[in-house]
């Protein structure tokens, strides 16, 4: 087995597609990727991407992307997940448990300006890959907890719970579907480190959260005229702190964070007119949530009705318009709750089966903003992703959406449901500091890969801005924003072995702080030592500005590992 493809997922930062999202239960059943004209074999998948209609994204377990070496750091081989089988995408089931063992030096564990304390971390990584595509259940699940020994204090373990899981099941064949997906991962509370990484810290200080959903729905197509779905979905999220300590000390900027969790209980139709209509679609949506949770989510819902239009121009060019009404509510200071009209204008236009955009005006939330998406394939070895949107959300709000807007890549690697860009997990970067508000989330993002034989290339655009609506009580809450970019390069040196270096800088500003900086860097390799087993050496720069407590904290890290798949 190739390494190539594999071994830039340690490294390579994913691009966080933020978009205006549908009801958080959409998903492309099985039934829906079956294609109905007649002369097709029952199975043969529909146009994806840029080609295919509206809102249809690739069903649950499959790859958007044909090139793994282009998906995000997180769940990928060999630092925290297992490699999939050689023969997966010809097996309809299998199982894949494996185990890991790292050990971490680093001369600043806290990474501060002063006081800088030494720490050794003794990891332990059990995995297990199971993937399943039958005619009742397709899916995927990657999980991998860290067990972690500091070697201050061997006697206290602590564990971080990492997976990412979706799975879809036809209860009755094209009309009653279960939907469940899952994830989790940890973050700093405070923030301030290099974008889209889990820094190397002591037992405070990092955010663990662990979000699912489970929903089960019905669907029913009326030939070429119509098809119809309506569900309902429950979703749970759990926020809190790792460790049991504080997550601020005297040296650190203070955090917006303290526990947070709620369950949600949402229902749904949706009714979308068929072929019969020719170059027109319309669609109609109404959803409502209600919320049980902590903060600003007390008692809180959002309910929504709307009417969606699309016409299409010539086959590449739909003109697009929306029209409804909603209404929100928030807990917090000052309490928010919202009742008025939605709408959006904008168009879509696919340049190929590969390439396209989706430009729209929306008024949602309460404040108008333009929303954007894309996909650019040229030449055949260069990508480019583009976004902006503009979204009224929360922290643990924003993980559960998540979760509906993404599917999986062959590694549990989430992607973008309709560009196929990576997409990285909100709740997985410690850029910006956790925040359990009510917030106002701008975010514009931008990454270029390029592949070769041997080389992979990739360069990160990112900027992020939160601005607070409703402040849960007894919380803070700041305005902050980052920008930052990331250049990856990823070497074959052999078919065996793969080198591997990035270089990261952020900038980030927060309310009533000066600003600060970080900047770093990381050199990588990974080779395969026998099929199924794999080690790993790596080297860490981290350099960023304390701006609470002045100066600048410089960590070194080294990192040595073998992971073994059976």
């Amino acid at each position: 087995m190739r390494l190539e493809p594999l071994a830039l997922i340690l490294l390579l930062p994913g691009l966080a597609v933020a978009q205006v999202p549908p009801p958080p239960m959409e998903t492309t059943p099985r039934a829906e990727v079956a294609a109905p004209e007649a002369g097709l074999g029952e199975g043969t998948p529909l146009a994806q991407g840029f080609d295919a209609p509206l809102t249809r994204g690739p069903a649950l377990g499959v790859p958007a992307l044909g090139n793994s070496a282009l998906m995000p750091m997180g769940q990928g081989f060999p630092f925290n997940a297992t490699s999939p089988p050689a023969d997966l995408t010809t097996r309809r089931f299998t199982v894949t448990p494996s185990i890991a063992a790292q050990l971490l030096a680093t001369d600043n564990v806290q990474q501060t300006a002063t006081g800088a304390r030494s720490e050794w971390i003794t990891t332990l990584t059990p995995g297990l890959m199971m993937a399943v595509d039958t005619r009742r259940i397709q899916g995927l699940l990657n999980y991998t907890p860290a067990v972690q020994l500091f070697g201050s204090d061997p006697s206290r373990p602590q564990v971080l719970q990492r997976f990412n899981g979706q799975f879809l099941a036809t209860i009755v064949p094209d009309a009653i579907f279960i939907d469940v997906r899952g994830a989790a991962a940890t973050q700093s509370a405070t923030g301030g480190y290099a974008p889209q990484t889990t820094p190397t810290l002591g037992r405070d200080g990092l955010v663990q959260t662990i979000a699912y959903q489970i929903a089960p729905y019905w669907m029913h197509r009326f030939g070429d005229l119509a098809t119809v779905q309506a569900g309902y979905a429950f979703q749970s999220v759990q926020q809190s702190l790792v460790g049991g300590g504080p997550a601020l000390s005297t040296t650190t900027p203070p955090s917006g964070f303290a526990n947070d969790h709620f369950t949600a209980n949402a229902i749904y139709g949706v009714a979308r007119t068929g072929p019969r209509f020719g170059p027109l679609g319309l669609e109609a949506r109404v959803l409502s949530t209600d919320y049980d949770g902590t903060g600003v989510l007390q008692n809180a819902y959002r309910r929504s009705a709307t009417l969606e239009g699309r016409y299409f121009i010539t086959r590449r060019i739909a003109l697009l318009a929306e029209g409804g009404y909603e209404m929100q509510r928030y807990s917090g200071s000052p309490r928010f709750e919202l009742n008025e009209a939605v709408w959006s204008v904008g168009g879509r236009m696919a340049l190929s089966p590969e390439s396209g955009f989706t430009l729209r005006y929306v008024h949602r939330g309460g404040f108008s903003s333009p929303a954007f998406d894309s996909v650019f394939a040229l030449g055949g070895r260069t990508r480019i992703f583009a976004s902006y949107s503009e979204r009224l959300t929360t922290g643990a709000q924003r993980a559960a959406d998540f979760l509906s807007l993404t599917t999986l890549d062959a590694l549990g690697n989430p992607v973008d449901g309709l560009t196929g860009a990576p997409a990285a997990q909100p709740f997985a970067d410690s850029f910006l500091g956790a925040q359990g508000s009510l917030l106002r989330i701008r975010r514009a993002s931008a990454t270029i890969t390029q592949t070769w034989p041997r080389d992979v290339f990739a360069l990160t655009l990112a900027s992020e801005r939160q601005l607070p609506v409703a402040i849960a009580a007894g919380a803070i809450a700041y305005e902050q924003r980052g920008n930052s970019a990331t250049f990856t390069w990823s070497h074959a040196l052999t078919p065996a072995t793969t080198a591997i270096a990035a270089l990261q800088y952020g900038r980030l500003e927060r309310q009533g702080q000066p600003s600060g900086d970080v900047y770093g860097g990381t050199v990588s390799l990974v080779t395969q030592l026998a099929p199924g087993l794999s080690a790993y050496a790596q080297y860490v720069l981290s350099n960023r500005g304390e701006r609470y407590g002045g100066g600048r904290a410089i960590q070194n890290t080294v990192v040595i590992g073998l992971r073994q798949s059976f």
